[in-house]
């Protein structure tokens, strides 16, 4: 379907690593001037290469391209999957001391024990080319995920670098998520003055940030969900990978059922972190609705950061979760839920998403480790 005046005919939903991988190896390839890459976990793995070979092409043409990858992330890099990071190649007593605490709470089976990382010839000369500049040994505590290409377009989302989002972990489970790509300059325009601290909404589209980089600094996330929450009146859609049950939350969102508001909350059957806080969180949501509040468990590992209502859409980096709003620099997109090719394909995903995920009617039925989500509020 092509809607004659399609108000987001310059956004592309990339669902799922199979579609935002390919699409943002694309843009890089047919980058002239320059690339910026913000990114939280860049594993060293077969993604990971392609990504920092396809960087190295394009400087090696001309372009200019600057990385940003946080200190904050190594942790998870080394505690999971490959346990191989592509650029935090070396880590500290404190760190590593982190990574085994993690290895200890969440075992992966199937995923190494140990894994040396190896200062490959493609990473010696992405590093030491003059046209790339990489950041990474700053700890910014910066979850936001994003590209820009020849400052005329935004990619953004919740996608980090790593095989796991583009198909299925080394647990099996299969990882569901969104980017999302804007085609414009004046989407770029928009984003960097938000980033800077300065309102910025393009028709029915504007972005929701943490960020410590302003001075005060401006952490929004929270309020912009209780908002979307609050004003809900038919329908309140919430996939969470990582859900905690925040005082405000669990509020906000009983008050919207007691409204007469539909409120649906999908998360992950079982979370690679604080499964048992997610559950423990669904769980108190559905007993204190006796009932009313739809939980569904999804087979799929869905990293996916988003909040639906009637009237507007969210979706980016941003978990609810202590650290999310508190602590960690974080990235939305905000859309009016108008008609458009952009909205009703997200919808319809959203829907599929349901559809295959298993409703739970009895909060007893939702198992969980009280003294595992205890230890994990101290994680998260």
């Amino acid at each position: 379907m092509t809607l004659q005046s399609d108000p987001y005919r310059d956004l592309t939903l990339l669902v799922d690593g199979r579609e935002a991988f390919p699409e943002i190896l694309r843009c890089i390839s047919e980058a002239r001037k320059s690339i910026t890459v913000n990114m939280f976990i860049w594993r060293d793995d077969a993604i990971g290469n392609r990504i920092a070979r396809a960087l190295l092409d394009a400087a090696r043409r001309g372009v200019s391209v600057d990385i940003s990858v946080d200190r904050y992330g190594v942790v998870l890099e080394k505690a999971e999957e490959s346990k191989r990071s592509f650029f935090h190649k070396r880590q500290t007593l404190s760190e590593r001391v982190k990574i085994r605490a993690l290895e200890l709470v969440y075992p992966m089976p199937n995923a190494p024990r140990r894994a040396r990382d190896v200062e490959s010839e493609l990473y010696l000369d992405f590093i030491s080319h003059p046209n790339i500049r990489v950041s990474r040994d700053v700890f910014k505590a910066d979850h936001s995920k994003y590209y820009i290409i020849d400052g005329e377009i935004l990619i953004l989302g919740g996608i980090n670098i790593e095989d796991k989002e583009n198909g299925s972990d080394m647990q099996g489970r299969v990882y569901g998520d969104y980017m999302v790509k804007l085609s414009g300059a004046r989407y770029v325009e928009a984003f960097c003055e938000k980033l800077a601290g300065r309102d910025a909404r393009l028709g029915g589209v504007s972005f929701g940030i943490n960020t410590k980089e302003t001075s005060p600094r401006l952490f929004e996330m929270e309020a912009r969900y209780l908002d979307m929450i609050a004003s809900a009146e038919r329908e309140l859609y919430i996939t969470m990978a990582y859900f905690s049950p925040l005082k405000k939350f669990v509020r906000a969102i009983l008050d919207a059922h007691r409204r007469g508001v539909r409120v649906c909350i999908t998360i992950p059957s079982r979370a690679n972190f604080q499964n048992d806080t997610n559950r423990r969180t669904v769980r108190r949501l559905l007993h204190e609705s006796s009932g009313g509040i739809e939980v569904l468990l999804s087979p799929k590992m869905l990293h996916t950061k988003l909040i639906a209502t009637e009237k507007q859409i969210s979706l980016g980096s941003t978990n609810i979760t202590k650290k999310a709003f508190g602590q960690l620099s974080e990235l939305n997109l905000f859309v009016d839920s108008v008609e458009s090719e952009f909205v009703s394909r997200l919808r319809s995903d959203m829907a599929e998403n349901r559809r295959v995920s298993k409703r739970m009617c009895d909060p007893h039925d939702i198992k969980y480790n009280p003294i595992k989500a205890f230890v994990e509020g101290f994680l998260v």
